[in-house]
């Protein structure tokens, strides 16, 4: 038995203990099993053993002894442990004859381990527990179909997965080559693990490739997803494609779709690097504006109210910092008839378009929503650009349009201390003095020549700022 492990693997085997049986099934038990790689990579000790099995329990049939090929009715490892170093295992198959070929047909292992060495993780490992695997009709260049149910480590969560793997492939004394595919469904993993995230999601999918490379494709819902620093939870559903490097970890996923609570958005991602770098470049995103400031934001209710279409890239990389220091954007934004949720700033900007206009109180007409409470509000419209990097966004430049006024504004607007200050010009349709009222607008008639616009009939064009702090921010137009 030991020699036979030993040419099935090219690897030293030891067995401590070991008896035959003979009823009801004939076959042996072996006791302790150790096998231990005779080449290992760097870093490994070559007494570390590969494959530690407490009981190994072999049974075959009378007809089976004597057929050929052999045939070995079933194969029960007890008390499996697997350990894959960083460099990857090197088991393979020695040349065997026609009369040592033997089929398995059924091989089981129950509360097994695999243990998975990980790069720059200070000797860490990942550890897989497999509940449940079983594999069948094993040998002579067959598919193998199998049967596997594991928890996940990263992110912690149930996996049920079944598919076929095989035939064996055996170049250069590794196995990557070898051709797998199949379906999996994740259940309830918790993305509570990574620092920035929460939430529990599920999965289902399928997967086709080989032990190197592995095509994956599926769905996910995450009903509760978050930024912790932002504490807003949001449903998420995605429908992803993609491509798993076996080898290193890394994910590449060309077709993403997500909902995000209500936005959507195209886009492709990645995950890749040491250390890890999270990339996702959002092609086409359309939904409300809410939806993407409070992604980042803890304020209560988000300043800006409105549909919003964008695109984007986003870049985290791993760095020992918060995620709003950490997280990297570019992109642009276009947000139609948008509204302010803070009293404040939204009086700010109907009295801004009233006298960019030129119209008083009594001439207001009906080109605004009412709110809640019957007063009309001036609906606006945003679009711009924006770099978000170390915690501050810089807007360069930002189109503000509402009845009456246009503007373009360049500026900040700080996620860690939550202060705003924009700049810019504003045209509008009113002179200088149709926009104030009372005696000022008398004397203002004066400087209408030095604000005015050079298209003729056209109102004037001034200075215009916002600043302030989250949920206390003011509109203003000064006179330099």
């Amino acid at each position: 038995m030991t020699k036979r492990l030993e040419r099935a693997s090219s690897a030293k085997v030891e067995i401590r203990g070991f008896h035959s049986i003979y009823f009801p099934f004939p076959g042996c038990v072996a006791d302790d099993v150790v096998i231990r790689q005779k080449t290992f990579a760097p870093g490994e000790s070559p007494a570390d053993p590969i494959i530690t099995i407490r009981k190994l329990t072999i049974e075959s049939t009378l007809s089976g002894l004597l057929s050929k090929p052999g045939r070995i009715r079933r194969i029960i490892a007890d008390g499996l442990r697997i350990h894959v170093p960083h460099g990857g295992a090197s088991l393979h198959s020695e040349a065997s004859s026609g009369s040592d070929q033997t089929i398995i047909e059924e091989l089981r292992a129950d509360d097994a381990v695999l243990e998975v060495a990980t790069r720059n993780t200070g000797g860490n490992k990942l550890v897989f527990q497999i509940h449940h695997a079983q594999f069948h009709n094993i040998g002579n260049g067959n598919t193998v179909p199998f049967q596997v149910s594991l928890h996940l480590p990263i992110p912690p969560g149930e996996v049920e997965s079944n598919g076929t793997i095989g035939p064996w492939r055996d170049e250069n004394g590794r196995v990557r080559s070898t051709a797998i595919s199949g379906k999996y469904v994740l259940n309830r993993a918790n993305l509570g693990v990574f620092a920035a995230l929460g939430g529990v999601v599920s999965s289902r999918g399928e997967f086709s490739g080989n032990l190197e490379r592995l095509n994956v494709a599926g769905v996910a819902d995450t009903p509760d997803f978050e930024v912790k620093e932002s504490g807003h939870k949001f449903h998420l559903n995605t429908k992803f494609r993609g491509l798993l490097d076996m080898k290193n970890g890394d994910l590449v996923l060309p077709s993403l779709e997500a909902r995000l609570g209500n936005t959507n958005l195209i886009a492709h991602a990645s995950v890749s690097g040491r250390p890890r770098t999270v990339s996702l470049d959002v092609t086409h995103g359309q939904g409300e504006t809410q939806d993407l400031i409070l992604l980042f934001s803890d304020a209560k209710a988000s300043p800006v109210l409105g549909p919003v279409v964008f695109n984007t890239q986003i870049v985290l990389p791993s760095e020992h910092r918060p995620f709003k220091e950490r997280v990297r954007l570019t992109g642009n934004f276009s947000i139609n008839r948008a509204r302010f949720t803070s009293a404040n700033t939204q009086k700010d900007v109907d009295q801004l378009s009233e006298r960019a206009e030129g119209k008083k109180d009594k001439d207001k007409d009906h080109d605004q929503d009412d709110d809640e409470n019957g007063f009309e509000r001036v609906l606006t419209d945003l679009k711009g650009d924006v770099v978000l990097k170390d915690g501050v966004a810089t807007f360069s430049p930002v189109s503000f349009a509402v009845p009456g006024a246009d503007a373009d504004m360049k500026g900040t607007y700080s996620l860690l201390t939550k202060r705003v200050n924009m700049r810019g010009k504003m045209r509008m349709l009113a002179t200088v003095s149709q926009a104030s009222t009372g005696a000022k607008s008398i004397f203002l008639k004066v400087i209408d020549p030095f604000y005015k616009k050079k298209k003729k009939g056209a109102g004037a064009e001034v200075p215009i700022k916002m600043t302030g702090t989250y949920g206390h921010t003011h509109f203003s137009v000064g006179l330099k």
